[in-house]
């Protein structure tokens, strides 16, 4: 009956469509992608319960049919097994282009993002410039620690790309060299004066290195990290003060690419 080849196909199709959204999701989870918008993303996720609705209602179509058929016929079906060698070569390798897809996909929306954010911060920066020299003024004192508190909010709050930012300075501690950054909420204890210990910048290795050569005056371009959908920028700035450098980070559990 052809009722019941086509609810076989659908059956198929809708097989092969939640194996191929298994797989996506696998890799978006795993290897943290960021391909998708936020809207794309959900929809894409509901999907997922259009293709059971599918594939419950093929399945059940297709027994209905079967049993009808096997009611009124009384016939034994002889099937015949087939070897799709290049079918199958051809549908493993399709997870393989699709993986690809995702990778460049990931690489692409990561660039885009690098790009995006640069261009806002340096923005911010120009925009700013006055808040920024306050920030540059630097001298470790409850009266900095206020006033770039203040300063920092001011920034976050014009631009909502940045969320979080740090203004990262470098001071001596006992005649050695440290890296210490200052957020929005500087606490200290009014009754206690501020240590610079407790301001101490916790980085990596790499991170370390680069802003040492960023006050040393050797290096002037940022740097840009991204992992797991967290995008962090070490944007220098010269200011008649001084080298400073913000810190901007930002969160995104999504990527660019879509509507």
């Amino acid at each position: 009956m052809k009722i019941v080849k086509v609810t076989n196909k659908i059956a198929l199709v809708s097989v092969i469509g939640l194996m191929y959204w298994v797989f996506i999701f696998v890799c978006t989870t795993v290897f943290g992608f960021k391909v998708f918008r936020e809207n794309m993303t959900e929809m894409f996720l509901l999907s997922i319960l259009g293709i059971f609705a599918i594939l419950a209602g093929s399945i059940i179509l297709n027994i209905m049919f079967n049993l009808t058929a096997i009611a009124e016929e009384k016939r034994a079906i002889e099937v015949k097994v087939a070897k799709p060698v290049l079918s199958m070569i051809i549908f493993f390798g399709s997870f393989l282009v699709l993986f690809l897809a995702l990778l460049f996909g990931d690489i692409l929306t990561t660039r885009q993002k690098e790009t995006f954010l640069v261009v806002a911060a340096s923005d911010l920066v120009k925009e700013e410039s006055d808040t920024i020299s306050r920030l540059s003024n630097y001298s470790f004192s409850r009266k900095y620690l206020d006033s770039s508190s203040q300063n920092i909010k001011l920034l976050s709050r014009v631009e909502e790309k940045f969320p979080a930012i740090t203004v990262i300075v470098r001071d001596e501690i006992q005649g050695k060299p440290y890296l210490l950054g200052f957020s929005a909420y500087n606490h200290f204890k009014d009754n206690k004066e501020p240590q610079k210990a407790n301001y101490i910048l916790s980085t990596s290795s790499e991170e370390r290195k680069y802003l040492n050569a960023v006050f040393s005056e050797d290096i002037k371009e940022h740097w840009f990290s991204a992992n797991d959908g967290r995008y962090e920028i070490y944007f220098p700035v010269k200011t008649a003060n001084g080298v400073i450098v913000l810190h901007f980070s930002q969160y995104s559990r999504y990527g660019k690419m879509g509507s």
